[in-house]
This record gives C-alpha cells, structure tokens and sequence, in this order.
C-alpha cells in the first residue's frame, strides 16, 4: 500500500486520537478495532465500486456522499449469524454502528478542512434510525400543538381520545416509536393498569423498559399527559372488546390501532405528520421538512434543555446513555454556551 492509498488510514487513526481524548465517554483502544475494521471495509469498497479503476483512494474517500454508504450499508454490512431463509437485513445497533462511524470520521475531515461540510450528517435519517440530525419544530407549532393536546377531542370518541394521548406521551414525556408500540399496562402504576380507575388528578408513571441499561427507566407524566393516558384508558377495554385483536400480546398493548394490531412506525408517523399539518395550517405556514415522531422527541427534548433541566436528568428521561447523545441538538442551543448558561457543556466534543 503506498503512501497516498494510506492517507484515508491516518484520517481515521486521527479521528481515534480526538475521541480517545475526550473527557467523557473516551474511546478505549479495545472498542476501535470494530471501527478501525468498519473504516477499512468502507475505503475498500468505495475502491473496489469504482467502474473506472482509475480512482484514487483519497479522492474517492472525499467524493464519497450518503447515498454511497447507504449502497455500502446494503452492499457490505451483512449480519453475523443468518439461516437459509432469513432476512439479510443486519440489526439496529450494527448499522447505527457503521453510521456513526462514517459520520464522525467525515466529520473529522471537516474539521481539518478537507471538506466544507459534513456529507455523512443525514445517514441516521436514511438508515432509519432514531437519532436523525435534529430537526426540531418551530416555537410556534411546538406551541400551538401544546394546545391541541390541552383541548379534548369534541367528539370524544375512543380514538380520538387514543391519540389525543399518544400526542401527550410524545410531547410531555418524549417516547420514542419503539417505546410507544410497546408499552403494556404492566409498565403503568397498579392503580392505573386495569380501566384507568386510579384517583382523579394523580400523576402516572410510566417503567420503561429496553435492551440498554439506559432505555430501562421510570418517568412521571405531568397533569395534562396523565389525564389524557386516563380518559384512553377508561374506554380502552371496550373498544378493544369490539374487534379482533391481530394477536393476544394486543390485550396487553397500551395503545393499538383502529384494527386492534400494534402501532407500527408507520401508523405514527401518519398521525403525527397529520397533527403537525394541522397544527400548520391553524397558523398559516408551510410544513417542515420532517413530520414523523422523531421531530417531536427532538423538540421535546430541547425544551427540557431550555428549560435549565441539567443535562444528566435530560439523558435520564430520553433514555441516552451519556451526554454526547445530546451533541444533536446542539445547533439548537449555542446560543446557551454563548451566554454562559451551559458552563459543563458537552457540545466541544467530536463523537457523531
């Protein structure tokens, strides 16, 4: 391998030296060798797909864009173990692990100046992730959808009343889509897990649960969130009684759909885009770029952040194990470090 080929390597091991000197959450030596692999396949490939064969290893590692690594993604990444029959598809935590390095090392190269913009900062969008670049709702919408949720549906029908509260879990407490599809009356206060029979006015909470040891925690929805979870409830049963349940894990479901199946990712993503369209039309204005869930959870969170709540407790309740989770929002808030308002801030780091 001559010297220029070895130029994209020494960007990467860089890029190792910047994270394993950070102050929170350093790299180890031990956890960069997955990526130092993930690094090395990605040069090889962009090579090796290179119709020319004239590319240079550099140039093509410069030129590179989102939808080359996405071609990578579904090329390259294949999963560890797969029986005859089974999908190819490789697991969440995999390509979020592939994502995040393509991201951080471009990323790097921004910073040495090599490039003027980062082209990896929509991969976790494209790979469908949780954790797209924030995009985050306007103070204005934010607020008017504050209001329909503080409004009860007019006709009160069961529906209307389960997405009233699915609204309300968004707004107040931040759920991600996963967290909404799955939560089951087990995870509720006793008293609230039968027909939402728990006294008038008191505030429930929620047990989280998931395969990290962050994900895995209790949150305690406020007034408003509360009582609208409770109004779902009292007629939760009855309307479930009225269909036919697609399997039996559904009885145990909070939340369901109108076909008494499990909400899927893209049944909240039409009930959310179609809250947030109407929310803009209320004001006149145009739609932003994102409609789905995510955009709320984002959102939700940095108001939590400009609210003053400490950065540890944000974490808690988003269900992120450290603070560097949080350097997504971080556009969002530098006027708070300009001001002095964020002394122990996370935002000077480099991790994705």
């Amino acid at each position: 391998m001559g010297s220029v080929a070895a130029v994209p390597l020494e960007w990467f091991e860089s890029w190792l030296l910047e994270r394993a000197s950070e102050r929170e959450n350093p790299l180890t030596p031990h956890a960069a060798e997955p990526y130092r692999y993930i690094w090395s396949s990605w040069c090889q490939w962009l090579l090796g797909a290179d119709r020319s064969g004239q590319g240079d290893w550099t140039e093509l590692v410069l030129a590179a864009g989102p939808a080359q690594a996405m071609e990578f993604l579904l090329d390259r990444v294949k999963p560890a173990t797969q029986r005859s029959g089974s999908s190819p598809e490789i697991s969440i935590v995999t390509r979020e692990r592939y994502c995040m390095v393509l991201r951080g090392v471009y990323g790097h190269l921004q910073r040495l100046g090599l490039l003027a913009e980062n082209p990896m900062l929509r991969l976790y969008e494209l790979a469908g992730e949780d954790r797209p670049d924030a995009e985050v709702l306007a103070p204005g919408i934010w607020n008017r959808l504050l209001e329909q949720a503080a409004q009860e549906p007019a006709d009160r029908s069961p529906f209307a009343l389960r997405d009233r509260a699915l609204l309300c879990l968004m707004l107040d407490a931040a759920l991600t889509p996963a967290e909404l599809a799955a939560l089951n009356l087990g995870q509720l206060d006793e008293a609230m897990a039968g027909e939402g029979d728990g006294p008038v006015g008191s505030l429930i909470t929620i047990r989280l649960q998931g395969n990290r040891a962050a994900q895995r925690r209790e949150l305690q929805l406020g007034a408003q969130a509360s009582g609208a979870l409770r109004d779902w409830l009292a007629v939760r049963s009855d309307t479930l009684s009225k269909g036919r349940p697609d399997t039996l894990v559904v009885l145990e479901l909070v939340l369901f759909t109108e076909r008494r199946k499990p909400l899927s990712r893209r049944v909240l993503f039409h009930l959310t885009s179609r809250l947030i369209t109407q929310a803009c039309e209320s004001l006149a204005l145009g739609l932003p770029r994102h409609l789905g869930p995510l955009v709320l959870r984002n959102t939700a969170i940095l108001h939590w952040l400009k609210a003053g709540l400490a950065q540890d407790e944000v974490c808690r309740r988003a269900g992120y194990q450290g603070k560097l989770a949080l350097e997504h929002l971080r556009a969002h808030l530098s006027h708070l470090s300009e001001t002095g308002k964020e002394a122990n801030t996370a935002w000077n780091t480099t991790s994705p």
